[in-house]
């Protein structure tokens, strides 16, 4: 089964975790469009594409030793280095060894003995921006996150990459030749959708033969899916990938009443599962409790979040695909 994930964030590193379990063909594809804390900081100081997605890609295909993948995900935390994480370094350094971000990426996969491949979505320096219904233009992915709880003024109209980008030639062909293709889970439009904006890679989904498979988020995210429902997340996937989904995977786990209020606090919610309405669409809706019980605190926030589990998903993507 050869399986293509396309995504970024915390969210794609579960869900290759989930895949390593189901099959050794994986290619994850990965947004390059960070631009705040460390990314950022060594995007801007250093001169290549943001590597802390790459990276946590990377350690869960690793096959490596636990040791290893304990130290490239060990961020320092402590005077000068806080935030700073050992991959991150690393993937610079061979950046610059190199002479090429690919290569690296590479070199580093060999190191971590990968159960699968990383692909950045483009090696194009790119930001993604937002234009707001008030008319406004937000420029990088930063910006859009921190702009504040989303209302109707301040909402995204529509996202654009900043410049236009095409994806890298392999990205291409793993999507043509994929059994499936998995779209998120992540932020919906600067995790998921600016991979769908490098130009090249909805055409190649949409030229694929395989099941397109859709795992939607948990939770709405204040800068960008407020008020969303389930069914918004899937028409705004569709649009712009510029063809159909085969399948949506939604959740039906309920956290504990603690952790609701924690979010509702940040005017956040649990996404309703609006499933006739997608229907509606024509896709395909698998419904499961693939919440995870296995709440950890964020190092950036402090607050402890919610995650999908690795082994639910993994059993409702082979349900899916009839195994």
């Amino acid at each position: 089964m050869k399986v293509v994930s396309i995504g970024g964030g915390s969210g794609q590193s579960v869900l290759l975790k989930a895949l390593k379990k189901y099959t050794e063909d994986i290619t994850a594809i990965v947004c390059v469009t960070d631009c705040g804390r460390n990314s950022g900081m060594l995007r801007k100081e250093i001169g290549i594409l943001p590597p802390g997605d790459i990276r946590n890609c990377l350690v869960a295909l690793s096959n490596s030793e636990e040791l290893m993948k304990e130290l490239f995900g060990y961020r320092f935390q402590n005077e000068s280095l806080e935030g700073n994480s050992i991959g991150n370094l690393f993937l610079a350094a061979l950046t610059k060894i190199t002479g090429s971000f690919e290569e690296a990426i590479k070199e580093t996969s060999k190191i971590l003995k990968l159960k699968g491949k990383v692909l950045p979505s483009t090696l194009k320096d790119i930001h993604i921006c937002a234009e707001l219904e008030n008319g406004d233009i937000v420029e990088g992915e930063i910006n859009i996150i921190n702009r504040g709880i989303k209302n109707k003024e301040n909402s995204i109209k529509r996202v654009f990459l900043k410049p236009d980008a095409f994806a890298l030639s392999d990205c291409i062909e793993e999507i043509k030749n994929a059994d499936a293709i998995i779209i998120g889970p992540g932020a919906l439009y600067t995790s998921i959708i600016t991979n769908l904006l490098v130009k090249g890679v909805s055409e190649a989904i949409n030229q694929s033969k395989g099941k397109k498979i859709y795992i939607c988020n948990i939770t709405q995210m204040p800068d960008q899916t407020i008020g969303f429902k389930a069914s918004d997340h899937v028409k705004e996937v569709i649009k712009y990938l510029g063809g159909k989904l085969d399948f949506v995977i939604l959740n039906t786990g309920v956290p504990e009443s603690g952790m609701i209020e924690e979010y509702e606090k940040q005017g956040s919610a649990l996404i309703e599962n609006d499933i006739e309405e997608i229907k509606k669409i024509g896709v395909g809706v698998l419904e499961a409790d693939i919440l995870s019980r296995d709440i950890r605190a964020d190092m950036w926030d402090r607050l402890d979040y919610l995650r999908h589990d690795v082994d639910k998903i993994m059993e409702a993507i082979k349900s899916i695909m009839g195994d």
